[in-house]
């Protein structure tokens, strides 16, 4: 078996970069030329004792940085947001190949690193900004999902041959509670365990069949209604404290770590808190 390839540093930086939006990395490419350009003309102190040599050689290499940089740093932002752009694009022609007829054969022709790519794509039409985690066909999260100050953590499974169990979904609410993450999202192919279902319910987590979700734009809100009660949606509580609205949050550490609340959405100006009680639509004030 051939030996893999070790990515050199230059590679790193524009793999790096490029998780940033490509509209970001061209922006910041003249901003790196101008401030690298800059620091060629750094003035050299003249070294009148042995003290001062120091000063003259730092200033050397702030000159050799600025030369080198003018050019290394431009070159890595474009190559960045080129990698960036394209990247966007083959999302959407991977949702797009998905949506082309109604069945879940596209999907399931996919490898597994081209689910993940359908999966981010998808998320980022729910307006979520998506950073993906190193590429490898792992158990860890593969997708970082942040908004409004949240963040959500996403497991990708592409299993054909068999059904996604609930040992899937505890280790995401492990890491979840481990990292403090607000929810989760086990996106797969196929059914769930009834196990799973159960174990997801009151934690957090959605449990998403892609073969059914990436076929609406706004799948989430869809999926969420027709996987909860029949009882018609509780409105969100208002804060005792200050009347702004809460937000429903996970526990991070504590005697009720992993257990879901809700906060006042103006944390931390205000710290209020209530417990969610088990019966629906009831809240009480939580110690």
């Amino acid at each position: 078996m051939a030996r893999r390839r070790r990515k050199s540093d230059f590679e790193r930086w524009v793999e790096l970069f490029a998780k940033l939006p490509w509209t970001l990395c061209l922006a910041l490419a003249p901003i790196a030329y101008v401030g690298f350009a800059a620091l060629v003309d750094w003035p050299i102190p003249q070294a009148t004792s042995a003290a001062e040599i120091s000063d003259v050689f730092i200033a050397q290499l702030i000159r050799t940085a600025g030369l080198f940089g003018q050019y290394i740093a431009p070159t890595i932002l474009l190559l960045a947001a080129l990698m960036s752009l394209l990247g966007k694009r083959r999302r959407r022609q991977l949702l797009a190949s998905a949506r082309a007829v109604e069945d879940a054969a596209p999907i399931l022709q996919m490898r597994w690193l081209q689910f993940e790519q359908c999966i981010h794509g998808w998320f980022e039409e729910q307006g979520y900004r998506v950073a993906a985690t190193p590429a490898g066909p792992d158990g860890g999260i593969d997708l970082i999902l942040k908004r409004d100050g949240e963040r959500f953590f996403v497991q990708c499974k592409h299993w054909r041959a068999s059904r996604i169990g609930v040992a899937v979904v505890r280790e995401l609410y492990g890491v979840m509670v481990a990292e403090g993450a607000t929810g989760g999202f086990v996106v797969g192919v196929g059914e769930f365990t009834s196990a799973a279902r159960e174990f997801a319910t009151g934690r957090n987590i959605e449990l998403v069949d892609a073969s059914r979700a990436i076929a609406e734009r706004d799948a989430i809100a869809a999926r969420s209604a027709a996987n909860t009660s029949t009882l018609a949606p509780q409105p969100a509580p208002v804060c005792p404290r200050c009347q702004a609205p809460m937000v429903e949050r996970i526990a991070r550490k504590g005697a009720n770590a992993g257990q879901a609340f809700h906060g006042c959405s103006r944390f931390p100006a205000c710290r209020a808190t209530l417990a969610i009680d088990p019966a629906p639509g009831k809240f009480s004030q939580a110690i």
